[in-house]
């Protein structure tokens, strides 16, 4: 009775837009040390004939690849050598057909890598809309009583009330600067952003108002 040994099963990752059958070196390379002895045992002498290997192929053309999926296995007698392909692609198309023979260095396949798709942009949701609505309207009244107070201030200095309409001029400029001034908001706040809109609308007014 003859005792006999399971293939030696080798795995062999490539990357880039080929696969090609793995050379002698490049199989003792992907082997570890411990069967190493047995690999070259089984492949024989180095010579420029060696034998072909044969082809099964484990992916069809147009199959998505993950990262260690095999891809072909490499059959000679006691070696298997499993080609796992260590980057996500596409198959694209065989160069041999499955169960034909291909020396070392042929090339087997040609792959093709995906490209990343591009996030897509998600929609505002109803509340940031509500927000944002909400933030609007405000602007909007407090810019209408600002220009109310203002009408009414430019009103008395134009009918020469006397100096109190001054004092309430500067208490109303002051507590403008107060509420609308961005500075007392930090850098990037979205407050700041709304005050320094008001703010730079209405300040060059109250400048102006007050020279006059």
């Amino acid at each position: 009775m003859f005792f006999h040994r399971d293939d030696l099963t080798i795995r062999c990752s490539l990357r880039g837009l080929t696969m090609s059958v793995p050379d002698r070196d490049r199989l003792l390379n992907a082997c570890d040390e411990g069967r190493r002895r047995r690999l070259l045992h089984c492949l024989g002498k180095a010579s420029d004939d060696e034998p072909p290997w044969q082809v099964q192929w484990q992916k069809m053309p147009g199959d998505p690849l993950q990262p260690e999926d095999v891809v072909v296995t490499l059959h000679r007698e006691g070696v298997v050598v499993e080609l796992v392909y260590a980057q996500k692609g596409v198959l694209s198309e065989w160069l041999v057909t499955r169960g034909d023979y291909a020396p070392a260095g042929a090339k087997l396949a040609t792959l093709e890598r995906r490209a990343k798709q591009a996030a897509v942009p998600r929609a505002p949701s109803n509340d940031l809309v509500r927000q944002f609505v909400a933030r609007q309207r405000r602007d909007a009244e407090t810019i209408a009583k600002l220009q109310a107070e203002l009408a009414a201030v430019q009103a008395r200095l134009v009918l020469g009330v006397p100096t109190s309409a001054d004092v309430r001029f500067k208490r109303l400029k002051y507590e403008f600067s107060k509420r609308f001034h961005p500075d007392a908001r930090p850098v990037g706040d979205a407050e700041r952003e709304r005050r320094a809109r008001v703010f730079q609308e209405f300040w060059p007014i109250l400048e102006e108002i007050e020279r006059s």
